[in-house]
């Protein structure tokens, strides 16, 4: 599983840099893609990264103007993560990339196994992601 994941990564890591894209940005763009606006400690559980190392990965998303910091809308003592337009088109337009890369990655299994692969780790990964607040 360890050489799996590390021929993984190395692939992956070279489709983020055609993209200008660490693995964590990534991560954060597709986290707000997915649970849409949240708090910077949520999102550090959701990416799995520190929420001290968050702030750099968001500076550079920001730069980019692929994110924005802005007021809760409830609770103006809070601020929260949001995609801009710009970073919604890259997060969509990401989306058949990656899922592109994946079939190519995976090629050497039948479909039928890859969808099957493709549900058990979707199934570890919900099982092992944090919840809200446990800081994990």
């Amino acid at each position: 599983m360890a050489r799996l994941g590390s021929l993984t990564a190395r692939s992956w890591t070279a489709f983020l840099g055609e993209h200008r894209l660490t693995q964590a940005q990534y991560g954060v763009l597709v986290a707000l893609g997915q649970h849409g606006p949240v708090g910077q400690g949520r999102l550090a559980e959701l990416v799995a990264v520190d929420a001290r190392n968050l702030v750099a990965v968001l500076d550079g998303l920001t730069d980019r103007r692929l994110l924005e910091r802005r007021p809760h809308d409830t609770d103006g003592r809070r601020r929260v993560v949001a995609l801009t337009a710009g970073g919604r088109t890259l997060v969509d337009g990401l989306a058949a990339a990656a899922a592109a890369e994946q079939d190519r990655f995976l090629a050497a299994l039948p479909a039928a196994d890859r969808a099957r692969l493709n549900r058990l780790l979707q199934r570890l990964y919900r099982a092992h992601l944090p919840e809200p607040g446990t800081g994990a």
